[in-house]
């Protein structure tokens, strides 16, 4: 019947149920992977199983299974810390937090969950407080700075007042204090992350209205280099009109 129709996408889906998953089922899920062989029917469906129960669990039931089953399989793979950010719930997201500020994850696996932030569909505020910190970090990489930033901009794309959630404007003050008023730069070092700043800037998108006078003021000063001056023009690509750029960037086009 095409009435029963509807389209959606190829983003793991599964219609909801009101069964919560116990933490011993997922952790047998996780040795079936491991006895299952790499390429078969078996282990794909038995995977998105997994996606699909982790997103039944609780913060506390997910460091429980995580302290139980983030073991290595004989082929060396790890089932659960591949399936952690295919489950985009607010848990999973402060789980990755965890792991990642705890150092107990291998670092391509660090940018593996930063990346993953990019395709979280419904994000909460309660994922954003929790990813804020990371930003502050010295080493913070560039997927931490975009992972962050991206989701922030996809919270604020469905939340209209998002610029009064404290966890936005937490994000946003600590980019806004490396931007330091003007982004003004020591060194080529320097230069290279307030050029990373100024893109996770554009990439937080509504959220970064309110440094639109620090950009005006990056981009507007002469003395600074080029490259920071055209970063700054272009982090307002996703600010409001309602800013009135045109009004912030005075000296830019003349």
């Amino acid at each position: 019947d095409s009435e029963d129709l509807y389209v959606t996408n190829i983003l793991y889906e599964r219609e909801t149920t009101k069964r919560e998953a116990t933490g011993g089922e997922v952790a047998e899920l996780v040795w079936k992977l491991c006895l299952a062989h790499s390429a078969s029917y078996e282990t794909a469906d038995l995977f998105m199983t997994l996606v699909f129960e982790l997103r039944r669990l609780s913060l506390e039931a997910l460091r429980a299974l995580w302290q139980r089953s983030s073991f290595k399989c004989r082929d060396n793979w790890q089932p659960l810390i591949d399936a952690v950010p295919s489950c985009a719930t607010e848990a999973c997201v402060v789980l990755m937090k965890d792991l990642i500020a705890s150092g107990e994850v291998e670092e391509d696996k660090v940018e593996y969950f930063f990346w993953s932030f990019t395709f979280v569909s419904n994000p909460t505020s309660g994922m954003i407080e929790s990813l804020a910190p990371l930003l502050k970090s010295p080493r913070a990489s560039q997927s931490c700075f975009l992972g962050v930033t991206a989701l922030v901009h996809r919270f604020c794309s469905a939340h209209s007042s998002c610029d009064g959630v404290p966890a936005v404007q937490s994000v946003m003050r600590t980019l806004g204090k490396f931007l330091g008023g003007n982004c003004t730069v020591q060194d080529s070092e320097h230069l290279s992350k307030m050029q990373l700043v100024l893109k996770a800037v554009g990439n937080a998108g509504l959220a970064a209205a309110s440094l639109a006078p620090a950009l005006s003021s990056c981009a507007s000063l002469r003395s600074h280099p080029l490259e920071i001056r055209l970063a700054a023009v272009q982090a307002f690509r996703r600010i409001p009109c309602s800013v009135r750029v045109r009004d912030l960037l005075p000296e830019v086009t003349e």
